[in-house]
């Protein structure tokens, strides 16, 4: 018997096994970090769902119209609906785009209840039930590319709805020259909410 074929070929074999071992390895990490396994490893040692859902779960998007105000105030407008947490529906069926704040979007005709813009134009909802009229206030341009009117929306107390969701941290900035005269201000209301964990800027 030849000793050294036999040597030579037993180095083979554990090459091989080691071979197909590490690939093996790798594949499986590509795809436990790919989210292609029903599970993952916390960073608390723990096994935990991949966290990518299979499916989206939506449903049909209500109509978040709003009650009509008790009685008008003078120089404000009725706001019929909110569209989503930038964008509002006033009298006349006319679309005002918040100038100076940017939302999470949301679907035309179906959402997420869970997704973050949703809640945020949930709560723009809420701010606007109690007494749903604004005061408009404009920048430099009227008018978006699409129509909207651009507009600073005052609540009846007073209040910058603008500035109201930048503080809470519902929306994130977004200054779109020649329309920025408050941009100092909001950029500091925004980094006021992210120290704080507020909004979008929790966790």
């Amino acid at each position: 018997m030849d000793l050294r074929f036999s040597t030579r070929g037993s180095l083979n074999t554990r090459f091989s096994i080691a071979l197909v071992l590490f690939l093996a390895l790798g594949a499986c990490g590509w795809l436990l970090s790919n989210g292609y396994f029903p599970f993952r490893l916390r960073s608390d040692g723990l096994y935990a769902g991949s966290g990518k859902s299979t499916a989206e779960v939506t449903v049909e998007k209500p109509r978040l119209e709003l009650p009509a105000p008790a009685s008008a105030r003078s120089g404000h407008v009725r706001v019929l609906r909110v569209v989503d947490g930038d964008t509002l529906v006033i009298i006349g069926d006319e679309r005002v785009r918040l100038i100076g704040v940017n939302c999470d979007e949301i679907g035309h005709e179906r959402i997420d209840e869970n997704s973050a813009g949703w809640k945020q134009a949930q709560w723009v909802y809420e701010q606007l039930k109690p007494d749903a009229q604004v005061r408009l206030v404009y920048d430099k341009e009227r008018l978006d590319k699409y129509e909207r009117t651009l507009a600073y929306a005052y609540l009846p107390d007073g209040t910058m709805l603008n500035e109201l969701l930048l503080k809470e941290g519902m929306a994130r900035v977004m200054s779109i020259s020649p329309n920025t005269k408050h941009a100092k201000k909001f950029a500091a209301l925004e980094q006021e909410a992210r120290r704080a964990g507020k909004g979008v800027w929790a966790n």
